[in-house]
């Protein structure tokens, strides 16, 4: 027994020693401090607006938004987890993350507004969205009921879509990139207010890291910056532009966030003064397009139906 737990106790000191404990507090000594609390604050505050969506009264249930929701609950540990390597010294691995993390948001509201109606009657915009669609009404033409359960339980798509996930050829013919996931979800105007060019910018940006540009791997920052190639050590320069660019990232995501709850904020005023309260933090973290989008709820202007844009 004494033989395991000296085991486990080096091998608990040796996983704490690979974690980059020593790097994170180097990074919140020599990074700004300040970038760093809006980065960390700022994806906090994307996990935190869905919950205060739900109407408190009436027949909303978190069903209704659940294909969305399931990737917005990883989404939000996956950007937390690019926050941390980043802080560890690990730039590369924080930037793929990243690009993982706006994925998952995008792809997680494209496929909650293909699961309801009203979303998919206006897929005008790319072929592979309008075969999606001609593809969940064959499948509701054969299953009586399929539309009012995708209506009631958005997560169902899943279900509905698997087949052409789980067909290789399949997929690549008509299962979406991100860039045709982007340019339907303006059509519907969930990343209204964002520029649908800044949000591919911006994912062009990460994809360096992820296809390996020489500049964006760990070893040619350290070689910009003369530093020891093999050391894993704090570039603050490097830290305090991931902590910018992650603000940027979250930014988008919660306005997607809260596009997606749009129905729900509009009927409830309950909801809106909830959403009221986080303006001044949403301000002080510097999220443009989310303040914007808040400022609208408060003042009344912004509905509770999708945009018309198509």
């Amino acid at each position: 027994m004494a033989k395991a737990e000296d085991t486990l106790r080096r091998a608990l000191e040796h996983t704490l020693g690979e974690l980059g404990i020593p790097n994170i507090c180097c990074s919140l000594v020599r990074g700004d401090f300040e970038e760093l609390r809006k980065a960390h604050d700022s994806v906090h505050e994307f996990m935190l607006l869905a919950p205060l969506c739900l109407p408190s009264g009436g027949d909303a249930s978190w069903y209704q938004k659940s294909a969305f929701l399931v990737y917005h609950y990883e989404a939000f540990h996956l950007a937390h987890r690019s926050y941390l390597e980043a802080l560890a010294g690990y730039y590369n691995a924080a930037y793929i993350l990243l690009r993982g993390f706006l994925e998952l948001v995008l792809r997680g509201a494209f496929w909650e507004c293909l699961a309801h109606r009203k979303y998919r009657e206006r897929a005008e915009r790319v072929e592979k969205v309008k075969f999606l669609r001609e593809w969940i009404r064959d499948l509701a033409a054969q299953s009586p009921g399929l539309e009012e359960e995708l209506e009631r339980i958005s997560a169902m798509i899943y279900g509905v879509i698997r087949p052409l996930h789980d067909h290789e050829e399949f997929r690549r013919k008509f299962v979406p990139g991100f860039r045709e996931v982007a340019e339907q979800l303006a059509g519907w105007g969930i990343l209204d207010p964002v520029p649908s060019e800044e949000v591919y910018g911006l994912y062009g940006e990460l994809s360096r890291d992820v296809h390996a540009v020489p500049d964006a791997t760990d070893i040619g920052r350290r070689i910009l910056k003369r530093k020891d190639l093999l050391e894993i050590s704090v570039i603050p320069e490097e830290l305090n532009e991931f902590s910018r660019t992650l603000c940027r990232a979250v930014d988008v995501t919660i306005v997607v966030e809260l596009n997606v709850m749009r129905d729900w904020i509009g009927q409830d005023e309950g909801v809106r003064a909830r959403l009221a309260e986080r303006l001044p933090v949403v301000r002080d973290l510097g999220l443009k397009h989310s303040l914007r989008w808040l400022e609208a709820v408060v003042s009344g202007s912004r509905g509770s139906t999708p945009s018309e844009t198509s």
